[in-house]
């Protein structure tokens, strides 16, 4: 990593593009400048959360931490990709003074939640790589390249599994930034995550799966962010960057793990966290069907992303077919009275996202239409409301990525220009 920023990526310029996704983005990141809290030359913000020792949630505030799904590195990313689409002078520095934040506060991420993208330490990274990139600024390109390096000494004992915290959000990141920024020590990283990935898996008649929720009461979880699918993605990842067949393997029997739980009438994959029912592989059932969720989080658009970049990667035609079964039922599910938030994580822009990525590896302009459309009813809501419907259901104007308005916002730009601003819920 010392010879990091020799050669940095060339990040080509935006077009001086205008229209209403750009401003509805610039509508929302000035908002976001409009609430940073500055001390000095670092900014952060305040966001509303539920406190679970209540029955009925009641939301309480708190400062963002540095994480990337719900904290500062997120926010800064989102601004970053404005300020480089603008040329927004105040936008640009509010971006920075996150980013410094993000990278200053790093430190107190638990060390259990160290190594995940969303929440842990390689998201900050990541972020601060791209922009440091976008904004040509050398210093928060450095520093996070210097956290890169860290990442690569953390405790894989004390490490997670999924996509949202563990070794399977982490592997597509640092996979990307290696290409990016070639270096044995972490590329030997990303092999012992891939390694760390197999050893755990869990065998049965069905397939592998693993366990990534403490206490559950339920088979093992499909699904993206906690299950099986984001796990599968991560092990193809891997297999593309190493070629080791073993990482194919595991992928695969992850595959059929999940599909044999495949609700034909739905046509979607349980989310075994809304059930109390027993596996049927042990003498149970699920009465009148198992209850599935629509989300990228849980559930069909999830799955699809993660058949999406398999058949990408391995141009297997079964993975071609189940993305386009789990694309159909997230199309179906994009709708607001299935979806009533904007958010990423299980909001309709996550289920928009999933269609975008369609339209890319598929070659299906009417899933880019739909994305676009669910744009639109995104900004006559908010015209009709003065509000964006945001993942945790109430009134706060959170800035959180995953929950909030950054992700919001960089859904806008992401309409503008899919390639230029790549999606976060899906790293290819």
């Amino acid at each position: 990593m010392e010879n990091a920023l020799s050669t940095p990526p060339a990040i080509a310029a935006a077009p001086a593009a205008s229209g209403s996704f750009l401003e509805t983005a610039a509508d929302i990141g000035r908002s976001l400048c409009r609430d940073a809290i500055w001390h000095g030359d670092r900014c952060n913000f305040l966001t509303s959360t539920n406190d679970p020792a209540f029955t009925y949630p009641k939301p309480y505030f708190k400062a963002l931490e540095a994480d990337f799904y719900g904290g500062a590195a997120g926010v800064g990313f989102f601004l970053a990709a404005l300020g480089q689409a603008t040329n927004d002078a105040l936008v640009r520095q509010t971006a920075l003074g996150t980013l410094r934040n993000a990278l200053l506060t790093a430190a107190r991420i638990a060390p259990q939640a160290a190594l995940g993208f969303f929440i842990g330490r390689t998201g900050v990274a990541y972020a601060a790589i791209r922009v440091g990139q976008w904004l040509h600024d050398e210093k928060t390109l450095r520093e996070g390249c210097q956290l890169l390096e860290h990442v690569t000494t953390l405790d894989l004992h004390l490490s997670g599994l999924d996509v949202v915290d563990g070794a399977a959000g982490a592997i597509p990141a640092l996979i990307q930034l290696e290409r990016e920024y070639p270096s044995p020590p972490l590329r030997s990283f990303i092999v012992r995550l891939a390694d760390l990935l197999v050893t755990k898996v869990e065998r049965s008649a069905r397939g592998w799966s693993w366990n990534t929720i403490a206490g559950g009461d339920h088979p093992n979880l499909t699904g993206f962010a906690h299950g099986v699918a984001g796990i599968v993605n991560a092990l193809l990842e891997a297999y593309a960057f190493t070629q080791n067949p073993v990482y194919q393997e595991a992928a695969f029997q992850g595959l059929r793990y999940e599909n044999s739980f495949f609700d034909q009438q739905q046509q979607n994959w349980p989310d075994f966290r809304l059930t109390d029912a027993p596996d049927p592989a042990h003498g149970g059932g699920y009465g009148a069907g198992p209850t599935c969720s629509c989300a990228w989080c849980h559930g069909a658009p999830g799955i699809a992303l993660s058949r999406l970049r398999g058949y990408e990667l391995t141009l297997h035609p079964d993975l071609k077919a189940e993305a386009i079964t789990a694309v159909k039922t997230t199309a179906a599910h994009s709708i607001w009275d299935q979806q009533q938030n904007f958010s990423l994580c299980h909001g309709l822009t996550g289920n928009a996202e999933v269609l975008l990525v369609a339209a890319d590896v598929l070659a299906l302009s009417e899933y880019q239409q739909q994305a676009a459309a669910i744009g639109r009813e995104g900004q006559e809501r908010y015209r009709t409301t003065e509000l964006w419907a945001t993942g945790l259901y109430n009134a706060y104007q959170l800035p959180d990525f995953m929950l909030g308005l950054a992700g919001i916002g960089y859904f806008y730009l992401r309409l503008t220009n899919p390639q230029l601003y790549p999606s976060v819920v899906l790293l290819r």
